[in-house]
């Protein structure tokens, strides 16, 4: 695994590349969801690579990357695409866990000549039912580390999931970062409508729920197959961060994915 740092339109942007440069495969371009980072794709990442190159990103506001916002969709996939232009990578299989997915549909939509095929994991085009304003005042509150040590568990993993993947996420959810730019991170995560943008992506697409996932259920993950036009599968007792709970089972999928379209450059 080899880290980088490369340069967008709101500053440092890091992660990491594991894989060989150059391979017949287009690279898989890895996207975090909002209060995650890179880390949650490492496990995957390591059973990717080799023979596949993988490129890993920290958005805008989230592990080692600058603290400067905006923190729409558009705005990380510009992130995504200052990383893909660093390593001079013309087109990429998008895979996305959580907003990540939107991210990945933002992206596809808005340079489709960059997007080979996309996969949103615990993804939705739009979240409903959330007390956003609730929880923004639970967070001030309680500040980062604290509220997400009681959120994370109810609401981003199966019942029953090792304490030790908890604590991963929770260390890259609170991780030197700040109460109101987690606020507005959330906020506007939370707020985004991509159905419209969704319809516009043209690009072959799989999208994956747990069947446990509380914070993008079952049926947002079908609303956004429907709407991609892609297949939609549940994972039996996975709840939201499936990259960490079953990164052998996610490798596997991805994997098949991609190979099922020649590996499509």
């Amino acid at each position: 695994m080899e880290t980088f740092i490369a340069r967008g339109n709101a500053g440092k942007l890091s992660g990491y590349v594991m894989g060989p440069p150059e391979t017949a495969t287009p690279p898989i371009l890895l996207l975090h969801g909002i209060n995650m980072s890179s880390a949650v794709w490492r496990d995957v990442a390591e059973l990717l690579a080799p023979p596949l190159r993988v490129v890993a990103v920290d958005f805008r506001g989230h592990g080692g990357s600058d603290r400067s916002g905006p923190f729409t969709a558009e705005d990380y996939a510009s992130d995504a695409i200052a990383v893909m232009d660093h390593f001079a990578i013309a087109r990429a299989h998008v895979v996305g866990t959580s907003f990540g997915g939107s991210v990945a549909c933002q992206l596809a939509a808005r340079f489709p000549a960059r997007v080979t095929s996309l996969v949103a994991v615990g993804s939705a085009l739009r979240v409903e039912g959330l007390d956003v304003e609730g929880a923004v005042a639970a967070l001030r509150g309680a500040g980062v580390r604290a509220f997400f040590a009681a959120f994370l568990p109810q609401a981003s993993f199966a019942p029953g999931t090792d304490a030790k993947l908890v604590e991963r996420a929770l260390d890259m959810a609170s991780n030197d970062r700040d109460v109101e730019m987690v606020i507005e991170i959330s906020r506007t995560a939370l707020a985004s409508d991509l159905t419209t943008i969704g319809a516009a992506v043209e690009r072959p697409a799989l999208v994956v729920s747990g069947e446990l996932d509380a914070t993008c259920p079952v049926s947002a993950g079908a609303a956004m197959a429907a709407v991609l036009r892609a297949e939609h599968l549940v994972l039996p007792r996975r709840g939201h961060v499936v990259s960490l709970e079953d990164p052998a089972g996610l490798a596997e999928l991805i994997q098949a994915f991609i190979a099922a379209r020649g590996g499509a450059s």
